[in-house]
């Protein structure tokens, strides 16, 4: 019902009625430096900070919950919620969501226990006969299907990069193993665990993470908005200006 409400010209009338915003629910997981839950369990990081900055842009309330990956991804994809991120785009991705525009620049490194003479160049050849760790289900495991593909080598899938590298640390997967992680995650993890003994030994894929719109709760139309969103925020400097702090590189603005 609208309100009453004391007119410029006096006496009172009925008020315009003003919509109520928009709620879109988002999760996302732990996944630092792009993602992490705040002391009081809210989403964090440069992600969730670019989030609400579009959000606040449309009018949205936008309204993130941390949740274990699996979860996460699995509710975004029956359309339960009407986000998700971080998320890498590639085809098995744009089956379930439409996929922003990118947002942060990253890269998929091998890392080797240190003092190993592998260097990674592009020649897959070099990885016969290892084992290599990866976190999955996740693109990270995707590229490692990919990179394997056609190569005597055996993979192995962990719950979470952190299992990656300190298997990897401490010899788990072998004399020649190799673990395949997200170079900035992998030195933050490292940092916080005091892993010193491992060594990136060469890039595998550069790449970007966006936001995915659930393609089974919302309109194309909507997913547009957003991306205009993205956009806009990026062409104005300010997206740079949320994610300086962070120490990670933005991606170019990319008109939707």
């Amino acid at each position: 019902m609208c309100a009453l409400a004391w007119a410029l010209g006096g006496g009172w009338g009925l008020a315009p009625c003003v919509a109520a915003q928009p709620v879109m629910r988002f999760v996302t997981e732990v996944f630092p430096p792009y993602t992490y839950a705040a002391p009081d369990g809210r989403a964090a990081g440069p992600m969730a900070d670019v989030l609400q900055a579009a959000c606040a842009r449309l009018g949205w309330t936008c309204l993130v919950e941390v949740l274990p990956w699996r979860r996460a991804l699995g509710m975004a994809q029956r359309g339960e919620v009407e986000g998700l991120f971080t998320v890498a785009d590639s085809p098995e991705r744009r089956q379930y969501f439409h996929v922003s525009p990118p947002i942060i620049e990253a890269r998929y490194v091998l890392w080797a226990r240190l003092g190993s003479s592998y260097r990674y160049s592009g020649d897959t050849q070099g990885l016969a006969g290892r084992t290599l760790g990866a976190y999955g289900p996740s693109a990270t495991a995707l590229t490692l299907e990919q990179l394997i593909d056609g190569v005597a080598a055996r993979s192995e899938i962990e719950p979470d990069n952190r299992t990656v590298l300190r298997k990897l640390s401490v010899g788990r997967y072998g004399e020649d193993g190799l673990g395949l992680v997200n170079e900035a995650v992998a030195q933050h993890l490292m940092r916080e665990d005091g892993i010193h003994n491992l060594q990136p030994v060469g890039v595998v894929k550069s790449f970007s993470y966006s936001f995915g719109l659930s393609r089974q709760g919302l309109e194309p139309a909507v997913a547009q908005s957003f991306a205009k969103a993205l956009y806009e925020l990026c062409r104005s400097g300010r997206t740079a200006e949320l994610l300086k702090p962070y120490g990670l590189p933005g991606s170019a603005c990319q008109k939707p």
